[in-house]
Parts: C-alpha cells; structure tokens; sequence
C-alpha cells in the first residue's frame, strides 16, 4: 500500500511538471509571436502553481520588458538573479531594464572591504554557500579518517595538510553563509511599481514630501504602519511611501 502510494504521488508530480513545461513551451511560442500579454498570464500561472526557476522569471521579465513595462520587468529581472547571481544574460539585461527607469540615483560610496564582500557573496546564493559549507564539511571528515588510518608518515603529512586546508576553507564558505542569511534576513527589498509616488517625512498623506519615487526604482524596506512602508534609496535617504505601490523581491 506504501508503495502503491509513492507511486502515485511521484505520478501526479510527475504530470503536473509535464503540463508545467507544456504551458512553458506554449507561452514561449506566444512570444515569439509578440503575444507578450499571453505568454505573460501563462507564465504566471506556473508561478501560481509553485514552481519558480530563474529562467521563468527571466522569460516574464523579458515579456514585461517588450510591453515596456520597466517596474515589473525589473522586478522579475531582480527575482531571476537571485536564483542565478552569475547569470551573464540576466545581468545584461536588468541593466537595459533599470536604464529605461526615469530615476537615476547615485548609491553611497562604498569602502574596500564592503566591495570585496559584495563580489565574493553575490558568487552563489545562500543555499550554495550552504552546500559548500556542508561539502567541505564532509571532505575534512574524509580526510581526517584517512590522516587516522594511514600508515605511512608521508601519507599522514599529506592527509593532515590537506585536512587542515580543507577546514580553513570550511571556516571562510561557513562565514559567508552565515552573513548571507544574515544579509537576507536584514536586508529586504522592493520594486516601486506606480508611474510616480510623492515619498513622504511620515506615514501620514498630509506630511511634507520628500523626494518623488518613479516606477522600477529599488527600494529597500526598514517598516510598516499600517498601509505606509518605510523605505530607504541607495543614496541613504529615506521616507514614507504606500505600501500598495511597492512589490517586494
């Protein structure tokens, strides 16, 4: 009965991926058609349904882009790197979609050591520094059992050196993955997606505005109250927004 069980769940898995990538393969020739609309609802159903990948997000961003729809184009642009953060093509991409943005916001200076962190973190996301973590976890076990059952001196210098290479590198993948969830926990973003929006000094419709937000702008997220958000630009300002006009990453 167990058996009969696995099999049938593992066949309805199974049909479902197959009409996922049915539908997928459908709203690709939409495109290709220059139906964007269409291929759009089709991918988004897929999304509905739980399945996310970075080229799902990369095809709606793209279709987003030709119906040159810059908020939601980014959004998806940004969802696709954070699944393949080494993505050339995604990269290149989001890079037009944020050149079409009305706002051009010029980020804080950053120093030496935040820059060397950023490039080294953005190599793999937080479950690939885990991997690794736990890869180079399971290697130094490997080794330190052969440093314990080698006979030979010449092979137990070996197996130790490498064990102790191993764990230094354990320790560094190890302190990236934390950071990163770290960063990941803290750090949380959003896309504006209305035309304009007045960012104002309080959660208050009458406050005095700040600074006027435009659509595909990045924004990250410090707090809510009730319907507004508070949120900060690159360059470190901060204010007062409706919560409705941000979609967060």
């Amino acid at each position: 009965m167990k058996c009969l069980v696995k099999f049938y769940v593992f066949f309805i898995l199974f049909s479902i991926q197959g009409q996922a990538q049915g539908l997928f393969n459908e709203a690709a020739q939409n495109y290709k058609n220059e139906a964007y609309k269409k291929a759009i609802e089709q991918w988004n159903s897929i999304l509905d349904n739980g399945q996310h990948s970075a080229a799902l997000y990369y095809n709606i961003a793209n279709a987003h882009y030709k119906l040159n729809q810059v908020g939601p184009s980014i959004y998806y642009y940004e969802k696709a790197l954070a699944l393949a953060p080494n993505d050339a093509q995604i990269k290149t991409n989001l890079t037009f979609a944020q050149n079409a943005k009305v706002d051009a916001i010029t980020p804080l200076p950053k120093t030496i050591f935040s820059k060397w962190y950023t490039t080294i973190a953005r190599q793999f996301t937080f479950d690939g520094w885990a991997l690794l973590a736990v890869l180079f976890s399971g290697l130094f076990s490997i080794l330190f059992l052969g440093y314990y059952f080698a006979g030979a001196e010449q092979k137990k210098r070996l197996f130790f050196t490498t064990a102790i290479i191993c764990s230094c590198l354990f320790v560094l993948v190890f302190t990236m993955a934390s950071v990163s969830y770290k960063d990941l926990q803290k750090n949380v973003f959003a896309i504006v997606f209305s035309e304009a929006t007045d960012v104002k000094s309080e959660p208050k419709t009458n406050s005095d505005t700040i600074f006027v937000i435009h659509e595909g702008t990045k924004v990250q997220l410090l707090e809510t109250d009730g319907l507004w958000t508070h949120v900060a630009i690159v360059n470190g300002v901060e204010g007062w927004m409706p919560s409705a006009e941000l979609k967060k990453l």
